[in-house]
């Protein structure tokens, strides 16, 4: 049979898959719920129609290069630039990746990560999250201290919400060789002075991954970003795509990298949301876990039935109760206010058909 053919690596996987549900509140991908104005856009346009479609995009767009590493204080050759974060992981992975290859990961975390590594033939540890759902920091620094594994987090941690200080970032890097990799994903819903991109400049074996789908609201754009040593940069650049970023994507970068500011106020709406959404819940008695992102991961018994009568409702969240350690969780986006209190509302409703 031709798929004998492809490697058994890849044969072994599950592929990452969402089941499509037709619900009038999608709080189930933490999605931004606010879109970019739209004066913004039709600037963007704008500049995507005097482009032209026929020729290839920037081979090294240095003004985006530069205006991100300016963004974190790191030259434009210390930043690779990928339709999405995910596709630099990708290049990342078959960079530093190959047979007999370790990593350690967190669990439960995104699937993506032990799939890429897996299909390179790489041996991936977990690293099993506390009860509480926070890191286990000091399996992190045996993992370290024994310099033969490389380490990735995600901080803050998809799907628990759970992160860690950069100073737990510079120790690690500090204990080991090998590189040490963080999907900052959600790091603008966590805090100022949050980020361990600073620590770049300490730590040659760092790497850190950037995204504008999450607090930028720019997911259907498909734009992300790693920051790292100039060097090392230079080594995975040699694998990644050539012209991976189209017209569209670029412009819309350039346009929205000259007015940052206008993410504040929507991050901390979303940051409001959080609070007052986690305290409603709580009072429903669903056990609520402490989160410095865009969702919220909750648990109760019934979880299947709840998001059944969620989706009922026309209500959608996340399943996540097949995750190591996630049985009878559920985990949803902060949406709008108005989403949000369509969820609570439908919730209330599910709890009360279960009782």
């Amino acid at each position: 049979m031709a798929v004998s053919n492809v490697k058994p690596e890849v044969r072994a996987l599950k592929a990452y898959t969402l089941k499509r549900q037709d619900c009038r509140i999608k709080l189930n991908q933490n999605e931004s719920p606010f879109d970019l104005p739209e004066a913004l856009k039709e600037t963007i346009v704008a500049r995507v129609r005097r482009k032209p479609w026929n020729r290839y995009p920037d081979f090294h767009p240095e003004d985006v290069l530069a205006r991100l590493g300016e963004r974190h204080g790191l030259p434009a050759a210390g930043v690779l630039i990928g339709n999405g974060s995910n596709e630099l992981l990708q290049a990342t992975f078959q960079a530093i990746i190959g047979p007999g290859t370790r990593i350690s990961l967190p669990s439960p975390t995104f699937s993506l990560y032990a799939m890429m590594a897996r299909a390179n033939g790489g041996e991936v540890e977990h690293i099993d999250l506390k009860d509480d759902l926070s890191y286990d920091v000091a399996a992190y620094q045996r993992a370290a201290d024994a310099n033969d594994r490389h380490l990735l987090i995600c901080n803050p941690n998809n799907p628990t919400g759970s992160w860690v200080a950069p100073e737990v970032i510079a120790d690690l890097c500090a204990r080991t060789e090998r590189l040490v990799l963080v999907d900052e994903a959600y790091i603008e819903f966590a805090g100022e002075g949050r980020s361990c991109a600073p620590l770049i400049e300490r730590f040659d074996n760092l790497i850190v991954l950037r995204t504008f789908s999450k607090a930028l609201g720019l997911a259907g754009i498909r734009f992300g970003y790693a920051l790292g040593a100039p060097d090392l940069m230079t080594e995975i650049s040699k694998i990644k795509l050539p012209y991976n970023v189209g017209h569209f994507a670029l412009e819309a970068i350039r346009v929205v990298l000259t007015d940052l500011d206008l993410i504040a106020p929507t991050v901390a709406e979303i940051v409001s949301e959080r609070a007052r959404v986690a305290a409603a819940l709580s009072d429903l008695g669903v056990e609520v876990f402490p989160s410095v992102t865009n969702f919220l991961l909750f648990r109760h018994p019934q979880a299947a039935a709840l998001w059944s009568g969620l989706v009922e409702q026309g209500v959608l969240i996340r399943d996540v109760s097949h995750y190591p350690h996630l049985a009878d969780c559920l985990r949803v986006t902060l949406g709008a206010r108005a989403e949000n209190d369509a969820f609570l509302d439908a919730l209330r409703a599910a709890l009360k058909e279960i009782a």
